[in-house]
């Protein structure tokens, strides 16, 4: 049920209004008290499981990168008879697409011993994200960083938790990096320096971005000396509020995030219209995501805009890239078929007779029974001339193919 007529806003600038959110622990507050909430870490994206309105088992996406929380399932609140106060026409950053969300207030969200009433969100008329291909398990919605905004955040990568401390409560961490952070609609923005291929050093903006299931995304036209490498291979993004998000991929030999140094990282570059960063996108120059921050635990200080990176066991350890060429989803039931959703051109997979629609039955004679993505994608990026066998179905029918894995950067 709509109350009121239909708001138009675009996908960066949605719903600051919603910004009247708190955050309540089960448990009476305690001195230095922490919250501890575990998550599962799919395909490089940060999953929460979570109790909607006291009776519905959720999973979302932990998402610094959002202001505000979506449900991305209108079925979902069309069972719960939520009440929609006002729809919203969203924008998708490429100033084309257009879809409607539904704004809902006074939700009750519960994540463990941490209880979040009264939460305003925004319910999609569709699902335009497909989590769910991505990741291999069932994603009903973002948890928007408004959410958390008036707490310590610490995202633990290895140990799988997020903890969260009062501000009065919390001490920084030793043997860490410490940043400034530009809190912008609640949402973090951290300016450092990268050291392109053919140019000298060039401090940028970034989103700091949970939700983002990649290293970092460049936008070359917010820079003159942002160029895009000699060396790129077609890259998909992800999806996004207007659909499929393309890029290119290539090397960014060098980034600092303090004292600390990442290299050989792999980068997608984005072109997008100047006119569409200057209204929504905080005039920033490009993302950093889980692939990036994943190498470190990393605190958000929102109360003082800081950020902490403590290096942990992956900090030194190569970037994996794929070398097969091919991108794999999952779908089905219950996401345990894959399927081959886009392959590039020259690549060892396309040279093997790979084609998009093809299903993968089998990857060097072990059965996807006891595989996910993560673990596709682990093989695909193993070293260079590693044999890789497939059992594919296509239409029905079955065949075999192999090749051996390539650089393509």
């Amino acid at each position: 049920m709509i109350r009121s007529g239909i708001r138009w806003l675009w996908a960066g600038q949605m719903v600051f209004f919603l910004s009247a959110w708190s955050l309540h622990a089960a448990n009476p507050a305690g001195v230095n008290q922490v919250y501890e909430i575990p998550f599962e870490y799919k395909n490089h994206f940060i999953l929460i499981k979570l109790t909607f309105q006291n009776v519905l088992p959720l999973t979302f996406i932990f998402d610094t990168g959002a202001e505000t929380t979506l449900l991305t399932s209108l079925e979902i609140a069309n069972l719960l008879d939520l009440t929609y106060e006002r729809e919203i026409q969203i924008v998708g950053a490429d100033l084309e697409a257009e879809l409607s969300a539904f704004l809902v207030r006074n939700i009750h969200i519960q994540l463990g011993d941490v209880a979040l009433p009264y939460q305003s969100i925004l319910v999609l008329e569709e699902d335009v994200f497909h989590f769910n291909e991505y990741t291999g398990t069932q994603v009903h919605g973002i948890l928007g960083s408004s959410t958390f905004r008036q707490f310590i955040v610490e995202i633990d990568y290895e140990d799988r938790l997020i903890r969260l401390y009062r501000p009065s409560d919390f001490r920084a961490p030793r043997n860490s990096e410490r940043l400034d952070l530009e809190i912008h609609r609640s949402k973090p923005y951290l300016s450092t320096t990268v050291k392109p291929a053919n140019g000298d050093e060039v401090t940028i903006k970034l989103l700091v971005d949970s939700g983002a299931s990649l290293a970092m995304v460049i936008h070359p036209e917010t820079n003159p000396n942002l160029s895009i490498p000699e060396k790129v291979v077609p890259g998909n993004i992800g999806m996004g509020l207007g659909g499929n998000l393309q890029g290119v991929l290539g090397i960014m030999p060098t980034i600092h995030l303090g004292k600390t140094q990442l290299h050989d990282v792999p980068v997608h570059f984005q072109e997008i219209r100047s006119m569409v960063d200057s209204v929504f996108l905080n005039n920033r120059n490009g993302i950093l995501g889980n692939k990036v921050l994943e190498r470190y635990t990393a605190t958000f200080d929102y109360y003082r805009g800081v950020l902490y990176l403590q290096p942990n066991r992956l900090y030194k350890k190569e970037f994996p890239i794929d070398k097969s060429g091919m991108l794999v989803i999952a779908s089905g039931p219950e996401l345990k078929t894959f399927m081959v959703h886009a392959v590039l051109k020259e690549s060892p997979a396309a040279k093997a007779g790979v084609r998009p629609g093809d299903i993968i039955v089998s990857i060097n004679y072990s059965s996807f029974r006891f595989f996910d993505l993560d673990a596709i994608y682990r093989v695909l990026s193993r070293p260079e001339g590693k044999l890789i066998r497939l059992k594919l179905d296509r239409k029905g029918l079955k065949f075999r193919t192999e090749f051996r894995l390539e650089k393509l950067l």
